[in-house]
């Protein structure tokens, strides 16, 4: 549908140009003008006391949301660690540890390892330590490890903490260096273990589910929200360790055998963090600002499917389970906070007041020509002019997400690729018009035989291409043989002249050895073109390598 104008402005199947814009402006100009308010507000009202209260709030907020920022990258890491641990696929190796099953299992793994790059490890230990699967994950490149070479992990520390678990509950190792081969690895990768006990179908521990996940990711997210902090901000860990914040010397100090900790260098501060879990210690040069993280017991946590809020790493490892985010706020940096002049603040309130209103109105209105734009276009790139069906770009999109869930899902996906009989007689016979026309009447037949989860597109010239999930090929090629069988008997009616028109169809569905969804296509259109050399007017399928005529099938 094309969109109309008028003196209201645009309209686009209920959208409104002047009403986007009044909404975009005053989504844009309200909180604007609100942050402007209050922050003039302080400025006019602030006492040296009150700024550092505010200036404490601020960075107390902000160290917060650094330990929120912590719970939500984890809360999908252990997501993702359940899911694997309680899959199908690993359930069925457990029942039938046969060479096909771990194949299975393996590749399960290995495929997770590529849609998660930031886990570069993922194993499978049996209850005594010895590795059964591991997927290595190294620069988008995953790397299934033979069995031969699996190895007895049974003396490593986060092992012998997670056996000691309960299904459901959840290990986290301290965030360190990955060591390869008694060395730290170069570049450097920080490194957290989740763990979780695996159980077959009886509930009974049948070993353990790790992922190596590497940190820098959250580092340098928390590296991002520092430079918003007004004081020096550092990530510590429970010894008092610089993990962020400091020069790179300084960093992991204990992976280098260093003794230089904050603890050291500060110990009455460090004695106020020892004894809470967030708070603020003023000192002759400043005040600083603390939180601590425990990940395992963020009530976030409690969102999470069969994981307990409750659940806690053991006791002999408690002190190794949490981080502590600290922000020194100096006395020279307060004494600035606290030095501007009334004036300068209401002048630079009011000129930030009118450059806010003036660039509000300029994003809103490019916002609004944005969506306008995107609209159309979004129509034209989408959608066939001739038919009105999806065209070749939307179906390559559709089908590559199809072709995603019924692999990772192990569902059926068929495919139908569709030519029109001798199309050509047609359009020099009766010209052009009639036969985009007589596509229309296809497309027409096409539409009433499909669901409406099918997905019809048209594939380029009299060609059109039908997506079938949840459909086997057997059902594919009935659907098929319906359709063709209608199309030869509905002939099109060009006046008082029907013109009788047959369509080929070729018919392929996904089979375990498909690495993407053109072999899948690529199999139906070979199908099809044997249909036309078979004499047209027929469905042929293409499965296992090999051909078969749908009308021979039914017969069998």
């Amino acid at each position: 549908m094309e969109p109309v104008e008028h003196d209201a402005g645009v309209r686009f199947n209920g959208f409104s140009e002047n009403k986007e814009l009044i909404l975009s402006f005053l989504t844009l100009f309200i909180p604007a003008s609100l942050l402007l308010a209050s922050i003039f507000y302080a400025f006019s009202t602030q006492t040296e006391k009150y700024e550092l209260q505010t200036t404490l709030i601020r960075e107390e907020s902000a160290l917060d949301s650094i330990g929120e920022l912590t719970s939500l990258l984890f809360e999908q890491k252990l997501s993702d660690l359940l899911v694997l641990a309680e899959g199908e696929v690993l359930r069925n190796y457990l029942h039938q540890p046969e060479l096909k099953n771990w194949v299975s299992a393996a590749r399960e793994f290995s495929l997770f390892a590529r849609r998660k790059p930031k886990f570069f490890q993922i194993r499978y230990l049996d209850n005594t330590g010895m590795e059964v699967i591991r997927i290595n994950s190294d620069g988008g490149t995953q790397e299934i490890i033979p069995q031969s070479e699996m190895q007895d992990k049974s003396e490593r520390y986060y092992y012998k903490e997670a056996i000691k678990l309960e299904v459901g509950e959840i290990y986290m190792s301290p965030m360190d260096l990955n060591v390869e081969h008694g060395r730290i690895e170069q570049p450097i990768k920080p490194t957290i273990r989740f763990a979780t006990p695996v159980a077959d179908g009886y509930g009974e521990k049948r070993g353990l589910l790790i992922i190596n996940y590497t940190s820098q990711e959250l580092l340098q997210r928390i590296a991002d929200i520092f430079t918003s902090l007004r004081g020096n901000a550092v990530m510590l860990n429970s010894r008092g360790y610089w993990l962020q914040g400091v020069a790179d010397d300084r960093l992991w100090g204990f992976m280098y055998g260093s003794g230089e900790t904050f603890a050291t260098q500060k110990p009455d501060v460090w004695s106020a963090i020892e004894n809470s879990d967030k708070g603020s210690f003023f000192t002759d040069e400043g005040v600083y600002i603390f939180k601590k993280a425990y990940p395992l017991v963020s009530h976030r946590l409690g969102t999470l499917e069969n994981v307990d809020e409750t659940v806690v790493p053991s006791s002999n490892r408690i002190q190794e389970r949490y981080w502590i985010y600290l922000s020194h706020i100096s006395n020279n940096l307060i004494a600035d906070l606290t030095a501007k002049r009334m004036i300068v603040a209401t002048v630079t309130y009011l000129l930030l007041f009118l450059v806010t209103g003036v660039i509000s109105v300029l994003f809103a209105k490019n916002s609004v020509q944005k969506k306008v734009a995107f609209r159309k276009l979004q129509q034209y790139a989408t959608t066939d002019d001739l038919t009105g069906l999806a065209n070749r770009r939307e179906l390559d999109k559709v089908a590559l997400r199809e072709f995603k869930r019924a692999t990772r899902f192990s569902r059926h996906l068929s495919v139908l690729m569709m030519d029109l009989d001798h199309f050509k007689t047609v359009n020099d016979s009766y010209g052009h018009n009639v036969g985009d026309r007589v596509l229309k009447h296809v497309a027409g037949i096409c539409l009433t035989a499909i669901r409406g989860q099918d997905f019809l597109a048209r594939y380029g010239g009299e060609e059109f291409t039908i997506l079938l999930p949840e459909t086997d090929i057997e059902n594919a090629a009935l659907l098929a043989q319906r359709i063709c069988d209608e199309i030869a008997a509905k002939a099109y009616q060009d006046g008082a002249q029907p013109i009788f028109i047959t369509i080929s169809i070729g018919v392929s569905e996904v089979e375990d050895s498909d690495d993407d969804v053109g072999e899948l296509i690529y199999r139906a259109d070979k199908a099809l073109y044997e249909a036309k050399k078979r004499g047209r007017n027929r469905v042929v399928i293409l499965t296992k390598g090999s051909f078969i005529s749908h009308l021979a099938m039914v017969k069998d």
